[in-house]
């Protein structure tokens, strides 16, 4: 029998990498015991477990390290973040709060940034993840604050006017939003479509194209209509039933993704907030979360705006609620470039409050600089 002339050099390329493998896991848990340490530190100074300022810098490290590397950079950030996880578990487990149920965009956010070592809690109201944190039933909440075309979430401006003075902003992530037709039956088959109201209307050119006669039901989550799409299917094989949601929502409630990435613009981006009764400190890049009234006369908002304005520190949100204290009064909420601990930050934030019948530092925090 005819060796393949392959074999040799197939075989010591095989070696050559079982022998990194060995040493990447030596390394690993040689720091890994590093890791401990700091735990140790960390617990008998109350400083918080996990740290974006911290988190940050580790991610511009390795990106710089990799410039020039083969590896893709996407994936070695991904290896890190679970890193990150298990270092978690290894200082002190931590416990996760996400808009639910499970395999919700929330869920999958939670999972993407905080990894595969942590605990998570599947809370069903975004108001319920303020409530945990605040409470300090949770270390750590996640939940949503704008879509790339569905605008800004009033749910969670609304909890801000609440809980305020009780959670901060502790840092941001951006998801990529990739909708699913999951389903166990065939294409053809399709009557009836559950999801939310959100995910119809970003789905809304595909599915006036493939499925335009095809009852739309709306549920309170895209995880509840996979859900309840399953439900159908193991009641009846035959169901005519389907579900817009997560891949993840498709993995845990046993339905197939049919088809994928049906969100009319590529670019659906959800970024969502990581919540925390503690603040951060000043990373390389920071913005601050803002809400104020302001004062009740002519001109009086663009007295605010103008005094950033007039400091060149740039505004790169605005969104606006009913204030609660009287008709026609709003709550404004914008981010900015900067760090409130930062001086100059500090100053223009004071000078913009003489402007206003109430300001408060919602929170500062790392700029989240990539998509998961």
């Amino acid at each position: 029998m005819n060796s393949n002339p392959n074999d040799e050099p197939l075989s010591e390329l095989r070696d050559n990498i079982d022998k990194i493998d060995r040493e990447l896991v030596r390394l690993i848990n040689q720091r890994a015991q590093h890791v401990i340490e700091v735990g140790k530190i960390k617990q008998g100074s109350n400083i918080p477990i996990y740290a974006p300022h911290r988190e940050a810098a580790v991610m511009k490290k390795i990106a710089d390290l990799n410039a020039d590397g083969k590896f893709p950079q996407e994936a070695l950030e991904a290896i890190y973040r679970e890193m990150m996880s298990g270092s978690f578990k290894l200082e002190q487990p931590l416990r996760i709060g996400y808009l639910g149920p499970v395999g919700t965009f929330s869920h999958l956010a939670a999972t993407r940034k905080f990894g595969a070592c942590v605990e998570y809690e599947n809370l069903r109201a975004i108001e319920g993840v303020f409530e945990e944190v605040a409470r300090g039933h949770v270390d750590y909440g996640l939940v949503p604050i704008e879509n790339s075309i569905g605008g800004g979430i009033n749910e969670t401006l609304d909890a801000f006017l609440q809980y305020h003075d009780r959670v901060n902003i502790y840092g941001e992530v951006r998801l990529a939003i990739h909708f699913c037709l999951l389903s166990n039956g065939k294409p053809e088959d399709v009557k009836r479509i559950y999801s939310r109201p959100e995910a119809f209307a970003q789905c809304r050119n595909w599915l006036a194209t493939q499925y335009p006669n095809a009852q739309r039901i709306p549920a309170e989550s895209t995880a509840a209509a996979a859900k309840q799409a399953k439900a159908e299917f193991d009641a009846n094989s035959d169901s005519d039933s389907a579900a817009i949601g997560s891949s993840l929502a498709g993995e845990i409630y046993g339905l197939h993704p049919m088809f994928e990435a049906i969100e009319d613009r590529q670019s659906n981006i959800t970024r969502f907030l990581v919540l925390s009764p503690q603040e951060t400190e000043m990373s390389a890049r920071d913005k601050t979360s803002i809400m104020f009234t302001a004062d009740h006369r002519p001109g009086s908002l663009v007295d605010v705006l103008g005094v950033f304005k007039r400091n060149e520190i740039n505004l790169s949100h605005i969104e606006k609620r009913p204030s609660r204290e009287e008709n026609w009064d709003y709550t404004f909420f914008i981010d900015i470039e900067g760090h409130r601990k930062d001086p100059r930050v500090a100053t223009v934030i004071g000078e913009a409050s003489a402007h206003c019948k109430s300001l408060t530092v919602l929170g500062s925090f790392p700029v989240g600089e990539g998509v998961l």
